[in-house]
């Protein structure tokens, strides 16, 4: 490890970029290196971290992928009723894949209209967020997702999770991602046509479930909905990834064209 220089680690970095690795992979090994390095100086292995001043490739941030309303309906009218509800949750309040299949009963509050994301459903089991995390979080529910929820959890017991698995003769066992992707989102994707302004059907788009918080997020700016409160209410820790957002806000550009229209003699063209 002493041997191990930051020149040494900005020529790894520049041959896995040559060998075509990808730029999130080189950061994630990268960010393991770098962490490995740290503790070797807690330990005093070494004095210095090779991992300092290193110029990574830079990860391109692809446009969120989200469903129109008449897609996002055609996609819930090819689910069974109970994915319905968790799917219809998953479109009106961002809730991460994790955080649906994670929700417990207990967790909602009729009353009031509201859910707290506080559990996430991960690989390894059902773990709370910590109390200083910004994903754990109070989240509105609208009238008729409510609806829909309490009729859901009406033969549930207070602390159980609100979504588990639906085999015959088997009930209540925690969801895997994988598999209710495999079994449940992509045949539902499969199946769900949509008609365009036109009037002709087409499949709706091939997106994970994962593009149903995306489409919370999308659907909310474009209705005027503050970026800030959206990065509250989705849990994002950071205002950066809120704002992959703005350019569906209704005022987004109307300074430029408001610029555009005040000019005193606009350029024209033949014809």
């Amino acid at each position: 490890m002493r041997a191990i220089t930051r020149m040494d680690t900005q020529s790894w970095i520049r041959a896995l970029v040559e060998k075509g690795a990808g730029a999130s992979a080189i950061k994630r090994a990268y960010n393991l290196m770098s962490s490995i390095m740290r503790a070797a100086v807690d330990d005093d292995v070494i004095a210095v971290s090779p991992c300092r001043r290193i110029d990574l490739p830079v990860i391109a941030v692809k446009p969120p992928e989200w469903f129109t309303l008449d897609q996002a309906q055609s996609v819930l009218d090819e689910l069974p009723v109970p994915w319905q509800t968790m799917c219809l949750l998953g479109f009106y309040t961002g809730l991460r894949w994790g955080e649906l299949s994670g929700l417990h009963s207990h967790r909602i509050d009729r009353r009031r209209g509201r859910l707290f994301a506080v559990e996430v459903n991960t690989k390894s089991g059902i773990k709370e967020y910590p109390k200083s995390s910004k994903s754990r979080r109070e989240v509105p529910l609208p009238a008729h997702a409510l609806e829909a929820l309490e009729r859901h959890i009406h033969p549930l017991e207070r602390d159980a999770l609100v979504f588990t698995t639906i085999t015959k003769g088997r009930t209540g066992r925690r969801l895997d991602d994988g598999n209710w992707r495999r079994q449940t989102w992509w045949p539902a994707i499969g199946r769900a046509h949509h008609f365009d302004t036109d009037g002709e059907q087409l499949p709706v788009p091939h997106f994970p479930p994962h593009s149903m918080r995306h489409t919370c997020a999308s659907w909310l700016v474009q209705k005027g909905v503050s970026l800030y409160e959206v990065q509250h209410l989705l849990g994002h820790e950071s205002f950066q990834t809120t704002q992959r957002y703005a350019h569906l806000q209704p005022d987004a550009h109307k300074a430029v064209l408001g610029a555009w229209e005040r000019l005193e003699a606009p350029l024209t063209v033949a014809g």
